[in-house]
């Protein structure tokens, strides 16, 4: 009972994503930007891999995959701003070294200024501290969106064209998966 209960749950979830694909990956991603513990990077490969098949086009996903994240990241950016420190200080605070995360961020994006942000969501907890760090240090808007939109590209890029290129891996997974 509990395997076809499984195998039931693997379906719907393989028929959700097949027709609601833009709107699954557009929610996942902005709550995994806004910090909610949901795996982003799956769920972009395997509707990667679902476009390829014709279930919604490979350029409306990567379109959807980089607004969400940059919507996420203007809450963080605003919040940055707003509340200055406090709100990295915050996001620091979750961390395994609250003072040493502070200082390291402060120091890369010190270093690489707005450019860090194109490489940020590739670092496991850098994003959101950067872009918050972006608008505590009142980087203008314009400048924070563009290197942003970089980086929001290239993070949903890779985990797009890897579902695209691996697309028949990532059939037999879930097909592995759904019989389990």
């Amino acid at each position: 009972s509990s395997r076809s209960e499984n195998a039931d749950a693997m379906t719907t979830l393989l028929r959700l994503l097949a027709d609601y694909g833009l709107a699954v990956a557009f929610f996942n991603v902005l709550l995994a930007q806004l910090g909610a513990p949901l795996p982003a990077y799956p769920i972009l490969i395997v509707t990667g891999a679902l476009s390829v098949q014709g279930s919604f086009p490979t350029p409306a996903l990567f379109a959807t995959a980089v607004a969400a994240a940059l919507i996420a990241d203007l809450a963080w950016y605003a919040g940055g701003r707003r509340f200055g420190g406090r709100v990295v200080r915050a996001v620091c605070r979750v961390s395994i070294s609250p003072d040493s995360c502070v200082r390291q961020t402060e120091s890369l994006f010190a270093r690489w200024g707005a450019r860090s942000l194109m490489v940020a969501k590739f670092i496991p907890g850098f994003a959101t501290i950067a872009t918050s760090l972006a608008g505590n240090m009142r980087l203008p808007i314009a400048r924070f969106l563009f290197y942003d939109a970089i980086g929001a590209g290239l993070w949903a890029g890779v985990a797009i064209a890897l579902g695209v290129v691996f697309r028949d891996a990532v059939a037999d997974v879930l097909r592995v998966l759904e019989e389990m």
